[in-house]
C-alpha cells in the first residue's frame, strides 16, 4: 500500500511540474535579446524558444530592465533567465542550463573629444564610469576598485550620461553599445574604445526554487540539442564565431590596452 501511494505521489509530482508555466525573463541586449515589431527577438531568444518548444512547456516571456529580471530569477520559482553570464559570484545562485556558443568582450568606451585613448589602467579606475546595476559589468567594476560609479537600469542611460559628460567612460560589449548609440542618435564616430575589461560566455539559467525535475529536463534537452542539432543555425550566428565543443570557461581579465 505504501509503495502504491509513493508511486502515485511521484506521478502527481511529475504531472504538476510538467504543467507549471514558466516565466522567461530577459533584458534588452542586442543581438541576443531585444524588442522589434513588439516581439522579443534575437539569437539567444531563438534558441530559448526552440528549447521551450521541444520541452513542450507553457511559458510567458518578458523583456525587463536587467535588475528586475535578475531579482525575479533570484527570488521566484519556475523562472528561466537569459542572457546571463555565469560568474563565480553567481555560481550558487542559479541552476545553470546552458552556455551559449559565443564569446562576449566587455570594453571601456569614452568620447573621442575626451582624449582618453592613452589612459593607463590606474587612470581608468579613477574615471567616472556608468554601468548597468546588478550586471556582470557592474560586478567587474565592484571587484576592481573603481572610484566613481554610476549605476543605471538601461544601457541607453549610460551613453546618455556619456554624451552629457556626466561620466567619463561606459563599460559595455561593442554590439550592445552600437545598438544603444543608435537608439539615442549618437554617432559611433564620436566614441572610442580605450581599454578591454574581460571576456565571458553568456548563458541560460533557472531560479534555484525551480523543481529539480524541471531543471534536469532542460539540462538534458540542451545536452541533446548540442549533440544532434545545429545550435549555430538555430541562433543564426556565423560558424566562424560559434564555439560549441570544448569551449573555454569564462575568464575575467585585468584591464589592458589593445
Amino acid at each position: 500500500m505504501k509503495n502504491c501511494l509513493f508511486a502515485f505521489l511521484c506521478i502527481v509530482q511529475g504531472i504538476s511540474y510538467a504543467k507549471t508555466p514558466l516565466l522567461v525573463v530577459t533584458e534588452d541586449l542586442w543581438p541576443f535579446n531585444y524588442i522589434e515589431d513588439n516581439q522579443i527577438k534575437g539569437s539567444a531568444t531563438r534558441l530559448v524558444k526552440h528549447a521551450l518548444g521541444k520541452a513542450d512547456f507553457e511559458y510567458t516571456i518578458e523583456l525587463l530592465p536587467w535588475a528586475r529580471s535578475y531579482k525575479l530569477a533570484l527570488s521566484q520559482p519556475n523562472v528561466l533567465i537569459y542572457t546571463i553570464n555565469h560568474t563565480p559570484s553567481r555560481d550558487n545562485k542559479f541552476h545553470w542550463l546552458y552556455r551559449l556558443p559565443v564569446l562576449v568582450q566587455s570594453n571601456f568606451y569614452a568620447l573621442k573629444s575626451a582624449k582618453l585613448s592613452n589612459a593607463s589602467t590606474k587612470e581608468i579606475k579613477n574615471l567616472r564610469v556608468a554601468t548597468l546595476i546588478d550586471s556582470v559589468n557592474d560586478a567587474y567594476i565592484s571587484n576592481h576598485d573603481f572610484k566613481h560609479v554610476s549605476r543605471v537600469s538601461h544601457i541607453t542611460q549610460t551613453v546618455g550620461m556619456l554624451k552629457r559628460e556626466r561620466v567619463d567612460i561606459v563599460i559595455s560589449s561593442e554590439n550592445a553599445l552600437k545598438k544603444a548609440l543608435k537608439d539615442t542618435n549618437i554617432s559611433m564616430l564620436d566614441i572610442e574604445k580605450i581599454g578591454v575589461a574581460f571576456t565571458s560566455h553568456p548563458s541560460i539559467a533557472m531560479s534555484l526554487q525551480t523543481p529539480l525535475a524541471t531543471v534536469n529536463k532542460f539540462k538534458q534537452l540542451f545536452e541533446t540539442m548540442e549533440r544532434h542539432d545545429d545550435i549555430c543555425d538555430i541562433m543564426k550566428i556565423e560558424q566562424a564565431v560559434c564555439i560549441l565543443y570544448n569551449s573555454p570557461q569564462s575568464t575575467h581579465k585585468i584591464i589592458k590596452k589593445d
